[in-house]
């Protein structure tokens, strides 16, 4: 009898041991209290995303211009999972720093603004930027008919689409249209006429410089930058009056042909009469304040400088003309490039296509600043109906981008320092074997 007692409570133990292993694995008690806990895959909480961080950087011009921080703001807006940081880099001697850092496979830019392929070359050069086509497939979700005709080349070397256009301009004469009326140097129509020789260009400088009884300038007749800007200057002369900017072997700026040689004496004849203003010897910005100011009749630069004084004298006061020759002009787009080395280059190709290509931007730096837009849409638009335009889409149409030499600061300073010396101090023969030498070492 007390071994069948033991055996039953035996098998009553074994029993509740089993009914408590499965209540563990997840089998409902019938009498289980309810709880207002809650379900075990909802306890823990989510945690946010790591916001991506895009990181632009531009000179402050470009930052101003091309509306930077407005693109930041919109793109964020759009996309709260990213943040936008816009850098403002002083001056190209950064983009040194830049090379050495993307080299060694890092980098605190992820999208970086340059003036032209000729401050691209020297990353291209050592295969530190993506090819936009080939690397970052921008065009398999944005067509390339959206740009206008042939400014996408403008980004290209050897082939490569190394830098992203976003705005395009050529060099222009803009002028002072009432200093033209006043020197009777307009048309039937009032239209300022079109110099078209260089020798034409120095005697309209010469009607169009005022002095004062003590012999100072109150009107400057014209001025060429040839500070900072000057490779722009002597490219877009060499192009208007040869049909090209390089040489025989495609690379090296041609500077020793006989055209060159006497705009460089008409050069030092306007600069030793004091027509052709030397401000932008020491201050490159100098003849773009001063026309803005009203008191410089012809500005050989960039052709967007007739929209920069229009704010100040009018927009009816201003225009731009042809460079004398016709047969060519310098076209220069800033643009874009990724470093290799980013890991954020999906957005940076995001950013271009809704931002920077966009209609804010486009429109805006032709509306504030006189940029080209680079897509076709807004590009037509202005021009339609706008006789200035028209000039520079004449203009443009024939413009051929500044050689990509690798050591393009030091070409540049070079450049600077031989045209400033020569136009003071040397016959032209010595300008032009001066050029030759240093064109010939420096690539």
């Amino acid at each position: 009898m007390k071994k069948s007692l033991k055996k039953i409570l035996s098998f009553a133990l074994v029993l509740l041991m089993l009914v408590g292993m499965t209540a563990c694995a997840g089998t409902p008690v019938a009498d289980a209290p309810k709880t207002d806990s809650p379900k075990a895959d909802a306890t823990v909480a989510e945690t946010p995303a790591e916001k991506r961080v895009l990181r632009v950087a531009g000179e402050s011009w470009q930052v101003t211009k091309i509306f930077l921080e407005d693109a930041a703001a919109a793109f964020m807006e759009a996309h709260p999972d990213v943040t936008v940081e816009v850098i403002t880099y002083a001056d190209t001697s950064v983009l040194s720093t830049y090379s050495l850092d993307w080299a060694n496979g890092t980098t605190d830019v992820d999208l970086v603004f340059l003036d032209g392929t000729m401050y691209a070359q020297q990353f291209a050069a050592k295969g530190l930027i993506s090819d936009w086509e080939t690397d970052l497939k921008f065009c398999d979700n944005y067509s390339a008919d959206n740009f206008v005709e042939n400014v996408v080349d403008f980004g290209r070397i050897n082939d490569s689409l190394v830098l992203m256009p976003i705005i395009y301009e050529v060099n222009g004469i803009n002028v002072n249209i009432p200093m033209f009326k006043e020197a009777d140097l307009v048309d039937a129509d009032g239209n300022p006429l079109q110099p078209e020789t260089w020798e034409e260009f120095y005697e309209f400088a010469k009607k169009l410089t005022i002095v004062d009884e003590s012999g100072a300038v109150i009107q400057q007749g014209a001025s060429i930058n040839f500070g900072g800007n000057i490779m722009s200057s002597v490219a877009s002369t060499l192009a208007a009056a040869n049909g090209r900017i390089v040489g025989d072997d495609g690379i090296t700026m041609d500077f020793d042909n006989e055209n060159f040689r006497e705009i460089l004496a008409i050069w030092k004849q306007g600069v030793a009469d004091g027509y052709f203003s030397i401000e932008t010897f020491a201050d490159t910005s100098a003849a773009r304040n001063a026309y803005k100011a009203g008191n410089l009749a012809m500005c050989f630069e960039s052709g967007s400088r007739w929209m920069e004084a229009a704010e100040t004298i009018g927009i009816e006061n201003v225009s731009v003309l042809d460079i004398p020759g016709f047969l060519g002009n310098c076209g220069n787009t800033n643009g874009v490039v990724v470093p290799k080395c980013s890991e954020n280059a999906d957005l940076a190709v995001q950013f271009v296509q809704e931002q920077l290509l966009g209609e804010h931007v486009q429109t805006n730096t032709y509306a504030g600043y006189g940029k080209m837009s680079v897509i076709k849409e807004y590009y037509d638009s202005v021009v339609s109906g706008n006789a200035v335009w028209a000039n520079l889409d004449r203009s443009s149409a024939n413009a051929l981008p500044i050689p990509p030499y690798e050591q393009i600061s030091l070409f540049k300073d070079e450049l600077k320092n031989i045209i400033q010396d020569g136009l003071l101090n040397k016959d032209v023969d010595t300008i032009i074997d001066e050029l030759v030498t240093m064109a010939e070492s420096i690539h």
